[in-house]
């Protein structure tokens, strides 16, 4: 037990020298104290803030990313020039994103239009119609609320369903405004569970160094690190699980689906 303890040990600390950043699983505001990571916050975004904060002004493992524009609109135009009298290069759909023009690093902007690269061309798209940055929350519950504004009492405009996956275009108090329906936004409060895109993708980084474990009991599969997390679903003894740390005493886990990042009681499982 105590070789098996080191090895361990040894290869999650091989794991963290090979990602990058901080782990940020959204949902809860507390620190939580990761093997890998120390200690480690449970948030891309926990508030403080009155009102609106743009994403793309918070940088860092908020996923601020200056190099590219990912729009969110149903379709936004590329034009020659930062104006819309201007030629017509072309449209882009949303989801694409187009390679800034920047100067001294920093994305160049002119009346209100970003400057792209555009199928070998300089091109300018509308800044409404886009957003600077990666961040997306996937929802790790069901029938989550969306409301037309930052309030409770506001018009419902979704029940959102879990495993389901939106793009964060800013925040207002503890409220995440989101895309909804490739065009409109919403506000969906910040204390439904989510984890973010940065979460995943630091750990995607290493994933040829996840220790191999199996459950030895029907095991719940939950969101966080501790029994109060809501349960996604239950797993079946002997399922595979692949280890890519250990926080709070919990094993964060990839299921044996290989497209879900939660977490096991590690009195259920067993490290091979």
């Amino acid at each position: 037990m105590k070789n098996r303890g080191k090895k361990i040990a040894f290869t999650l600390a091989l794991c963290a020298a090979l990602l990058w950043g901080t782990v940020a699983l959204a949902g809860s505001g507390d620190y939580h104290t990761s093997q890998s990571f120390g200690q480690v916050r449970f948030a891309s975004y926990t508030g403080g803030y009155d009102g609106y904060a743009s994403v793309d002004g918070m940088g860092g493992v908020t996923a601020s990313d200056a190099g590219y524009v990912n729009v969110v609109s149903k379709n936004a135009s590329v034009w020659a020039s930062a104006s819309t009298g201007s030629q017509k290069l072309g449209s882009v759909s949303h989801g694409e994103s187009l390679l800034c023009v920047t100067s001294n690093g920093s994305p160049v902007m002119e009346n209100g239009f970003y400057a792209v690269e555009y199928k070998g061309k300089k091109g300018y798209i509308n800044s409404d119609y886009v957003v600077l940055n990666t961040l997306e929350i996937t929802l790790m519950e069901s029938n989550v609320p969306a409301y037309s504004a930052p309030d409770t009492h506001s018009k419902k405009v979704g029940s959102l369903s879990k495993q389901t996956t939106y793009r964060v275009i800013g925040f207002y108090d503890n409220y995440y405004i989101i895309n909804l329906r490739d065009a409109a936004a919403a506000y969906v409060p910040m204390s439904a569970r989510v984890y973010d895109s940065r979460f995943t993708a630091n750990y995607h980084a290493g994933s040829t160094m996840g220790i191999s474990a199996k459950t030895n009991t029907n095991a719940s599969l939950r969101t966080g690190p501790d029994s109060s997390y809501p349960e996604i679903r239950k797993l079946s003894s002997g399922t595979s699980l692949a280890v890519r740390d250990v926080i709070d005493g919990w094993y964060m886990v990839q299921d044996d689906k290989g497209d879900t990042w939660a977490f096991v009681s590690s009195a259920d499982v067993t490290v091979n």
